[in-house]
């Protein structure tokens, strides 16, 4: 049983549902890992916290997502700062949603459960389909290593090692050489959680390197290279840094994708919305373009999202000022031939430049503590194999792939800031009243004080990018409506232009309360076909069968929309398939069924017995009827006579109205329809509705008493 998670229905549903059956509100199914000595005790079915039914194998459904989980800060345990603090990282790393606390023979225990864990549905049924599978966890790296190409095995061991030095600022780097945490979701290193490094060892890249010498048999011909030079310098310490290891993997990277064709494809839009008297955000392409660039090693595409802050004080103002800013900063720069590094620093300049110019209007118009005008800013910027991002304030963006949608930028307010310190649980830190409050945006304060977040992600397959303002995202609408409005563009089953408008008006539909802004980037490689993907089996549960499309183990499952099922039907979605590893199934033959003879005579008789039942029913009841209705069964009309119109019209008669044959020229002359009969005065209280000649139609009804 699943809870609808709208306040005001909360009505009980079946798991394999899509919608509310009541308010037809999407449904939120989150699935959870469990982690620590309990999870090992949870029975399957058994229902703990009486909300998280026990799926098997680890996994627990929240069967009340539209209530708040029961966690408390009072005392977060050790192991479960580094979720916290690692929150920045949540593409990467599953976080922490509730902490249940369990009754057992040996004394009360704690079960940490985690969401935004890599796990999968099999199958995503339709409200009419049979009970959905358990959920699997994705693929391990390992399992689909040998299968990949060339660019995904780089860009793999790439994110590891951008995670290398927060991990093990946290002591948590052990989780990185550990083979079976690290699952893949196509292009995506994902976590199953983390493992606290031994007490007095302090893993290094020496380590690493001897992890990664255990793929290189099973490297891409075109990586083994890069692969075996690298792997030799770290266990030889002659690299005695991360960042000196994705130097070496940048310039493989850019080996390796020298030849591969891509096309960008951008598409914005911006609305005022239903309940706002002027449109505050802004955006670069301006509003409604929707246009398609091939990439040469000269073009760096860029897309900009503005949401102003300040209302009357100047928020309009300040959105165009911060886009204005950022394209001439960018502009000035020949941002093809920098490097990663000064790439991501130019873009953080361009954000301090545009904080700059709205300041210093701010100072020139004595605007004080809140009657300074600001903006949020996010953007994203396409250079080759590489996709840079930077925000500033709550507009956000996410990456859509054939399985999930992943926020990917972390707003700036107070409930996230408390959560990277590790002072409180996210969902506990909304309820604050100031969680919502942004610790900065463009033109609140001195540069000096600002810190843009800038981002950078190795494209290896088929990428779609949202980029949007608080006035979509807000009440989690892009997480519930993803896999309807934004899947299909991957599939190529919709187009960015259409989209775009889809995903206004469903913020003006949904949300309602500010302006809407969206921008779309979409990054073809038709050279690539993506990875396999394989089921994995839990511990404890059966292996499922062969996946068709991925549940968000956070926010709400994909289903098998027709949309939905158009973009699983097409090339872009990866083709499913079992794992070699794994034991094989008896070979099942598929039979085509034979086909059946044509029966027509017997057919026809059983209509014409149906339709001759049917007329005598009809025929039988036609007096009880009417005395139910009021009104006899329709007459057979009689031809039409020279009647005089003048004729008073009995209650029950039917009247023909059609255009007249012929008539005088002028006549304007006909039927007079009133509202109630007239008095003996002969006087009308209604007013009468003269019937115009009727233009190609005819209608017949019946004449009641007024």
């Amino acid at each position: 049983m699943l809870y609808c998670s709208n306040y005001s229905c909360q009505a009980p549903n079946s798991e394999r549902s899509k919608f509310c059956q009541k308010c037809r509100t999407p449904l939120t199914k989150r699935y959870l890992w469990a982690i620590g000595p309990a999870a090992e005790s949870c029975r399957v079915d058994e229902l703990l916290a009486n909300r998280y039914l026990v799926k098997g194998g680890r996994v627990l459904l929240d069967t009340k997502p539209g209530l708040l989980p029961g966690i408390s800060t009072e005392q977060i345990p050790d192991e479960l700062l580094p979720y916290l603090r690692l929150s920045p990282y949540a593409l990467h790393v599953p976080q922490v949603y509730d902490w249940v606390r369990l009754e057992s023979a040996g004394g009360p225990e704690k079960l940490a459960l985690l969401e935004r864990s890599p796990l999968y549905l099999p199958n995503t049924p339709s409200d009419a389909d049979p009970p959905a599978s358990d959920p699997q966890l994705f693929p391990s790296l390992t399992d689909l290593w040998p299968r990949s190409s060339a660019l995904r095995q780089l860009n793999w061991l790439w994110q590891i090692a951008h995670l290398w030095q927060p991990f093990a600022t946290e002591q948590v780097v052990s989780s990185l050489l550990m083979p079976d945490l690290l699952r893949v979701e196509g292009p995506l290193v994902r976590l199953m959680e983390l493992q606290l490094d031994a007490s007095g060892i302090e893993p290094t890249l020496a380590d690493l390197g001897s992890l990664w010498q255990q793929w290189l048999p099973s490297a891409h011909a075109k990586v083994s290279p890069h692969l075996d030079a690298l792997c030799r310098d770290m266990t030889g310490g002659q690299l005695h840094s991360a960042e000196q290891v994705i130097e070496r993997l940048d310039e493989a990277l850019w080996t390796v994708t020298q030849e591969l064709p891509r096309q960008v494809s951008l598409a914005t839009r911006t609305d005022q919305g239903p309940s706002r008297q002027r449109n505050e955000d802004a955006c670069y392409p301006p509003s409604g373009t929707a246009q398609a660039i091939a990439l040469t090693p000269t073009t760096t595409p860029l897309l900009i999202v503005c949401d102003g802050i300040g209302g009357h004080q100047g928020g309009d103002v300040a959105s165009n000022l911060a886009i204005a800013a950022v394209q001439q900063h960018l502009q000035s720069s020949d941002l093809s031939r920098l490097s990663p590094l000064v790439l991501m620093q130019e873009l953080e300049a361009a954000a301090c430049a545009a904080n700059d110019l709205i300041s210093q209007r701010n100072d020139e118009e004595q605007r004080q503590d809140r009657q300074r005008m600001g903006t949020t800013l996010v953007m994203a910027l396409v250079r080759g194999h590489e996709l840079y991002l930077a925000h500033v304030g709550d507009s956000r963006a996410y990456w859509i792939t054939p399985w999930n949608c992943h926020q990917i930028t972390q707003d700036d307010d107070v409930a996230s800031r408390e959560v990277r310190m590790g002072y409180s649980f996210y969902r506990e830190a909304l309820q604050h009243a100031s969680s919502g409050s942004l610790v900065q945006a463009l033109g609140m304060s001195s540069s000096a004080l600002l810190h843009a977040n800038v981002q950078r992600f190795v494209l290896d397959d088929d990428s779609l990018f949202l980029l949007c303002s608080d006035g979509l995202s807000d009440n989690d609408r892009v997480e519930q409506y993803w896999d309807l409005e934004l899947l299909p563009v991957l599939g190529g089953r919709a187009n960015l232009e259409t989209v775009t408008q889809r995903l206004v008006d469903l913020a003006n539909s949904q949300n309602g309360h500010d302006n809407v802004t969206v921008g779309i980037v979409h990054v073809h490689l038709p050279s690539l076909s993506p990875t396999k993907l394989a089921p994995t089996q839990l511990p404890g549960a059966e292996v499922a069968p062969v996946p068709t499309a991925i549940a968000s183990t956070a926010v709400v499952s994909p289903v098998g929309s027709p949309s939905a099922q158009a973009a699983q039907a097409s090339n872009p979605l990866p083709n499913l398939s079992p794992q070699p590893s794994e034991p094989a199934l008896p070979n099942t033959q598929v039979v085509s069924p034979v086909a059946a003879k044509p029966r027509t005579l017997p057919l026809l008789l059983t209509l014409l017995a149906l339709l001759g039942a049917g007329a005598l029913g009809y025929w039988l009841m036609r007096d009880r009827l009417a005395s139910l209705t009021g009104f006899p069964p329709a007459p057979t009309l009689p031809p039409p006579a020279e009647e005089d119109p003048a004729i008073a019209l009995q209650p029950g008669a039917f009247l023909l109205i059609g255009r007249a044959a012929e008539g005088a020229p002028g006549d304007t002359s006909g039927l007079v329809l009133l509202s109630s009969p007239p008095h003996s005065r002969g006087q009308s209280h209604g007013i009468p509705l003269p019937l115009q000649p009727l233009q190609r139609q005819v209608w017949r009804s019946p004449l009641v008493a007024c």
